[in-house]
């Protein structure tokens, strides 16, 4: 029974090449592609320097995942009122900058633009043909796009509730700052007369980090 001792792939270095060390006595290493000649292109060993051995494959299939997984994140448990609010957030935000951005375009650009070009490298005429016509910006038609987004997804966090979700997330974060507020106020070891206005100083300083709410 025989073993694959091919050590698992490296991720390519900042040149992209394959690393492995030359089978000769000059002690270079190989300069082609990361992954070449194998189905693991941009990753690993090339299939000169064991690029195709099952170990490294396998390797090489790993770490295209931990790429992929630091691409697009890990998936995490997100309570779905709260995953609403925050895409309310998120999609809010998107509005935002999107209006400042069209808020800079020049008036006829917002519905006169570039719609085709053509590289002409042949011909008696070579050149750029440009073809501009009537049509929103692509800065606004992603504008409009994404108000009717935040839109939707504020209608959906409205017919689930969100806010009576947020009324219970902020009571429970209110029942753990009062306790915590009440082993701070035990650890100081107040006098009478300060523990007389705990009362009025507590909420007092409350109702200003909750701006008026508390």
């Amino acid at each position: 029974m025989t073993h694959d001792m091919t050590p698992p792939p490296e991720p390519a270095g900042h040149d992209g090449k394959c690393g492995g060390r030359k089978r000769d006595d000059s002690g270079d290493t190989c300069t082609q592609p990361a992954g070449w000649g194998t189905d693991h292109p941009g990753i690993g060993r090339c299939k000169l320097h064991g690029g195709s051995t099952p170990n490294h494959v396998t390797a090489a299939r790993l770490e295209q995942a931990r790429r992929d997984v630091a691409t697009y994140g890990l998936p995490r448990e997100i309570d779905p009122a709260a995953a609403l609010l925050e895409e309310v957030h998120r999609t809010a935000g998107h509005v935002a900058w999107l209006a400042a951005k069209v808020a800079e375009l020049d008036e006829g650009a917002l519905v006169w633009g570039v719609t085709e070009e053509v590289d002409k490298a042949a011909g008696e005429y070579p050149g750029v043909d440009t073809t501009r016509a009537a049509k929103p910006s692509p800065w606004l038609e992603l504008y409009q796009k994404e108000r009717r987004h935040l839109v939707d997804v504020s209608s959906a966090a409205i017919r689930a509730g969100v806010d009576a979700a947020l009324v219970r997330v902020t009571e429970r974060q209110g029942a753990l700052l009062a306790g915590a507020v009440a082993r701070i106020l035990d650890g100081l070891g107040l006098s009478p007369e300060q523990w007389a206005r705990v009362p009025e100083v507590v909420p007092a300083v409350l109702r200003e980090v909750g701006g008026g709410h508390a």
